[in-house]
């Protein structure tokens, strides 16, 4: 790994330096794992005794917090820990192929549109018809369907598959496994038989969307499911079909939309939230993990709880639930007195 200067680091972070800028750093550590030679990170005040009394060489600390004594350590002072940090992880990151490329196992059919400087790794998969942006990349194995339109600078990695006709936006990263594009869950009931519905719809992704591995997103039945420009979504995400979601918004582990929901702009699910379908969420709601969504939310805010109500009501009842057993023995105490005074008259 080739070491870079402090100095270097701070101005890819857009941050300052107090101390020796011209300090080589090898790679970025946790607190706990730090050595002579790398750089670590205090996102808070709480962090920063932690991270200057450990071995690494430089510390990020953020700008709002004081530092009186650096014990030593050469100092990268950020506005943001967690935006610097970003940043400086960046350029320690393995490279991406960036070349005009095609492995000799990848299986390319007739009629594919592809971009300047398009890589596609061992055993990729482009069906008829489709297209490739410019600078974008297929990792090993990587699938992309009938017609499906992949963008510019896009990475597929292993064993993602965009099925047919689904269109994935600029700058987007499909993680391995996950699934664009797979059949709504569609059946209608005539007597004990479930006749599929079929799902001739497709998905539309916009740019700088990241979906993680195993996650799936159905194909409308009709139309589309389409995810907002900017949304981050975790692992083991599934979206119904004919799901809206808006712009920047954050899905993490777990998270379920049942079909025909529509959510909002920077809409945030913790992991294992539930959502019903049908319903609508509006932009700027927060929920916290485990909740369960069952009806439209109108209103932005912070919720929790199933079903999601807003968090201090949430409390509030989680308080009262605590008290109960008490308020159970008071009430078994007064039953028994006021049948006392009964049997007195």
């Amino acid at each position: 790994m080739i070491a870079r200067t402090v100095g270097e680091l701070a101005a890819l972070a857009g941050a300052t330096v107090s101390g020796d800028a011209g300090l080589p750093v090898e790679r970025v550590s946790a607190v706990d794992e730090a050595v002579a030679g790398t750089l670590t990170f205090a996102v808070d005040a709480k962090w920063i005794d932690r991270a200057l009394a450990s071995k690494a060489s430089a510390v990020i600390v953020p700008a709002a917090v004081t530092v009186s004594d650096a014990r030593g350590k050469t100092l990268i002072v950020a506005a943001d820990v967690r935006a610097a940090l970003a940043s400086i992880l960046a350029s320690f990151a393995p490279p991406l192929p960036h070349a005009d490329f095609t492995h000799p196992s990848a299986i390319i059919e007739a009629d594919v549109q592809r971009g300047a400087q398009v890589w596609i790794g061992a055993g990729a998969i482009v069906r008829s018809g489709a297209t490739l942006g410019d600078g974008a990349i297929l990792l090993p194995g990587a699938y992309v369907g009938v017609n499906a339109r992949i963008g510019a600078r896009t990475l597929l990695h292993p064993r993602a598959c965009v099925l047919d006709a689904c269109v994935i936006g600029d700058d987007c990263i499909l993680h391995s496994n996950c699934v664009i594009g797979s059949d709504g869950f569609g059946f209608v009931r005539v007597g004990k038989e479930q006749i599929k519905i079929p799902q001739i719809g497709n998905v539309v992704i916009g740019d700088r969307v990241e979906i993680g591995a195993c996650s799936t997103i159905d194909r409308a039945v009709t139309g589309s499911t389409v995810v907002g420009s900017g949304t981050k979504i975790d692992n083991l995400v599934q979206i119904g079909h004919n799901v809206q979601i808006g712009e920047d918004g954050t899905l993490c582990a777990q998270v379920g939309i049942a079909g025909s929901t529509k959510v909002g702009a920077v809409v945030t699910m913790a992991g294992q939230v539930g959502v019903n379908g049908h319903i609508e969420i509006c932009d700027g709601a927060i929920f916290g993990g485990q909740s369960g969504i069952v009806g439209s939310i109108k209103n932005a805010g912070t919720y929790w709880g199933t079903p999601a109500v807003a968090y201090r009501e949430e409390m509030q009842q989680k308080v009262m639930l605590r008290k109960l057993p008490k308020l159970a023995e008071q009430v078994a105490a007064l039953s028994a007195l006021v049948d006392e005074l009964r049997k007195q008259r």
